[in-house]
């Protein structure tokens, strides 16, 4: 009887497959090793998933015992050891090197920085443009595609 006047609440049920774990604002993460800093980051916002960590105005040095390498962007997804950087993306090395893209990825364990969406490097007075950049920070090493490199040369004394 009961029933007649009460509907019973009929509740739709929702499964949530990506819910963010964590969320932060101007934060920096540093990560630790037994041989000292490894990696620093900051961002403006980060969101941490079971799976990745998406960041804002992301700032991410890779601090290894060979080299010092930082890399900049608006956007920055950390996920299983690589670094994707979209927008804005500033590649820094502590030789001087660096580079401008709209896309990078970076494998923390090869140590490899690639783009495919179009640089442009400096080294000093010297400019490269290109369509596709493989930096490998251990051997110093450059694989580029499509270049145009204007390289000033030095005067003898």
């Amino acid at each position: 009887m009961i029933f007649i006047f009460f509907k019973p609440l009929k509740l739709k049920e929702q499964n949530f497959v990506d819910v963010p774990q964590l969320e932060l604002k101007n934060f920096t993460m540093y990560e630790l090793t037994p041989e000292g800093l490894q990696t620093y980051m900051l961002g403006s916002s980060g969101t941490k998933y079971d799976d990745r960590f998406i960041v804002k105005n992301v700032d991410y040095t890779d601090r290894s015992p060979e080299y010092i390498a930082n890399m900049k962007a608006d956007e920055g997804i950390y996920k299983d050891d690589m670094v994707i950087l979209k927008n804005n993306v500033l590649y820094t090395r502590d030789n001087g090197f660096e580079f401008q893209t709209q896309k990078l990825v970076y494998d923390k364990n090869s140590s490899e920085a690639i783009s495919d969406v179009g640089y442009t490097a400096h080294l000093g007075d010297n400019v490269v443009k290109g369509t596709y950049i493989k930096y490998n920070n251990k051997l110093n090493r450059v694989y580029s595609k499509n270049i145009d490199a204007t390289y000033q040369l030095q005067e003898r004394e």
